[in-house]
């Protein structure tokens, strides 16, 4: 028992020694708690006999791995795949599916060109009209939803309204996001199947028809221009759109419904091709219809010169 004297001379000198000031703990933010507490999936093992046996766990979709040694090739391997894994092979094999189907479609439809004012068409180069604001956003709609696209457009309408421009406008976006797009007008495929009939060509009709049939998605600008021939109509365009069940296909056309109808009924010598309707009801019963009643851009810009002279 200290003397009050002997008390009063301690707590001076505890006063007199300086106070240091204690440093905060480092506690780490929960993500690097999270991050050392999942396995990586080139690490260690985690349940094996040694480095190489056990189970590993990818870091990114968490799919558990057993890694064992194989006798006969003297080798550790994963059995199976991560979820990671799977995915990544099933990109690489459809980009290198698509990269095969569009190698094929350029062999067949190497003569095969859009003109320049085509080749340029986007959304932004649209010029607005009125009437055109429904096809307009159809269009858009359709570009930029096409993964999950049931089925095409169909735009009819007078000539020079923008309908081809709306329609290479979703060939080129989907052509530059790695999608095999095919863009012809009638009279180009009905062409160059007859072209195949020449001894210097390298392709068949056959080779036009699957190419068309397997793009991701084709158009067919102006259907229903010219008069149809039987040929045409049973080794052309019947088994491209028959074989295009499932896949969204475009048109556009300046005749009315009405008048498609009765083109597809009878050639242009009054023999029957298809009375019944059923490839009309085809093209129909997988397309959006859209009537652009925009007014003629061709015809505006040649009024406009008429009165500058």
């Amino acid at each position: 028992m200290l003397s009050n004297k002997d008390q009063h001379l301690l707590n001076q000198t505890m006063q007199t020694i300086p106070r240091v000031k204690q440093r905060p703990v480092y506690k780490a933010p929960p993500i690097v708690d999270m991050l050392l507490g999942i396995p990586n999936q080139t690490g260690a093992s985690l349940y094996g006999d040694n480095e190489h046996e056990g189970t590993y766990c990818c870091i990114k979709c968490r799919t558990e791995m057993k890694r064992t040694y194989i006798p006969f090739v003297k080798k550790y391997v994963m059995a199976g795949a991560c979820k990671c894994d799977v995915e990544r092979m099933e990109r690489e094999e459809l980009e290198n599916e698509r990269k095969m189907r569009k190698a094929r479609m350029e062999r067949a439809f190497a003569k095969s060109m859009m003109n320049d004012r085509l080749k340029q068409a986007t959304f932004d180069n649209f010029l607005p009209r009125p009437g055109t604001e429904s096809v307009r956003q159809a269009a858009e709609d359709f570009a930029y939803g096409f993964e999950n696209s049931k089925e095409g457009l169909l735009i009819f309408g007078r000539p020079g309204n923008g309908k081809s421009h709306l329609l290479a406008a979703i060939h080129h976006y989907l052509d530059e996001q790695g999608y095999v797009s095919l863009f012809l007008d009638w009279s180009q495929l009905s062409n160059l199947a007859k072209d195949t009939f020449s001894k210097n060509s390298k392709v068949t009709v056959t080779d036009i028809v699957n190419a068309a049939i397997n793009a991701d998605l084709l158009t067919l600008d102006e259907l229903g221009s010219g008069e149809l021939t039987e040929y045409e109509y049973k080794s052309i365009l019947f088994p491209v759109i028959n074989g295009r069940q499932g896949k969204p296909t475009n048109y556009t056309m300046n005749l009315d419904l009405g008048r498609l109808e009765k083109w597809f009924e009878k050639d242009k010598y009054g023999n029957q091709l298809d009375p019944d309707g059923r490839l009309f009801d085809r093209i129909i019963g997988t397309c959006a219809i859209y009537e652009n009643k925009g007014t003629s851009k061709r015809r505006e810009d040649a009024m406009r010169r008429l009165q500058s002279e």
